[in-house]
C-alpha cells in the first residue's frame, strides 16, 4: 500500500486511517465478482479465489469508492426525473444481484422508459471514472454506441453482459460520469448469450 503524505492535519490523517482500517478489515469475498470476471488474467481470478490474497485499499482509493456510491444516488435520481422513466435499484431492500456456482454479482437496478428505447427493460449501471477516461468514453460513443463499452472496457463489459445473461434481458445501459458528477454520458449496449456463456464456463 502507497503512504499516503501527511497533510499537517492529524484530524484528517486521522480520518484516512479509520476508512483504510475498516475497509481493510472486511471479510475476503468467497466468490468470484461479476465485476473481476472480465479480468483477463485466470490467474489473479484463480488465487483471488482459492487463496487468501486479497487487495488493500489506501485512503484517496477508498474515497473514489465512495465518490461513486455517491455519484450513482444522484445519477438515479437524475433519471427518474424523466416522464416514463421506471427504475428500480433494490427489492425487498436488497441490490439486485444473482449467484451462480463460484460467480455472485451485483448491479445498480433495472429501468425502462428510456427516451430513446421506452418500452424496454434495461439492465442500468452507472460507474464514475477520472477525466480521462470519461473523455475516451465520450469518443468512443460519437463512433458506435452499441460497441462503445466492450471497447471502452472489458472488465465493464464482461459485468454487463453477465449481469443481462442472468436477468434474462436483452439491453444494458450505462450511465457515465466525472467525479462529483458535472458531466456525464451513456452507453446502450446489447447481449451476447455465447460471451456470457465463456464467462460462467471461466467462472
Amino acid at each position: 500500500m502507497v503512504k499516503i503524505p501527511e497533510r499537517g492535519d492529524p484530524t484528517l490523517d486521522a480520518i484516512d486511517r479509520i476508512l483504510e482500517a475498516k475497509t481493510n478489515s472486511e471479510p475476503k469475498r468467497r466468490y468470484i465478482g461479476a465485476s473481476s470476471i472480465g479480468d483477463p488474467c485466470a490467474r489473479k481470478l484463480w488465487y483471488r479465489y482459492h487463496t487468501d490474497m486479497r487487495e488493500v485499499f489506501d485512503a484517496p482509493t477508498i474515497r473514489r469508492f465512495n465518490d461513486g456510491h455517491r455519484t450513482e444516488d444522484v445519477m438515479a435520481a437524475h433519471l427518474r426525473m424523466v416522464p416514463g422513466i421506471e427504475l428500480y435499484t433494490h427489492e425487498n431492500g436488497k441490490q439486485y444481484g444473482f449467484s451462480h456456482g463460484a460467480i455472485k454479482g451485483h448491479y445498480d437496478g433495472v429501468i425502462r422508459g428510456l427516451i430513446q428505447a421506452p418500452n424496454t427493460w434495461h439492465i442500468w449501471e452507472h460507474k464514475a471514472v477520472n477525466e480521462k477516461k470519461f473523455n475516451e468514453a465520450l469518443k468512443l460513443r460519437h463512433e458506435d454506441e452499441k460497441t462503445s463499452l466492450k471497447k471502452w472496457d472489458e472488465v465493464y463489459y464482461a459485468q454487463g453482459v453477465i449481469n443481462m445473461h442472468m436477468e434474462g434481458l436483452e439491453r444494458h445501459y450505462m450511465t457515465i460520469s466525472t467525479p462529483g458528477m458535472r458531466e456525464y454520458t451513456s452507453f446502450r449496449t446489447e447481449a451476447d448469450p455465447v460471451f456470457a456463456m465463456a464467462l460462467l464456463n471461466k467462472g
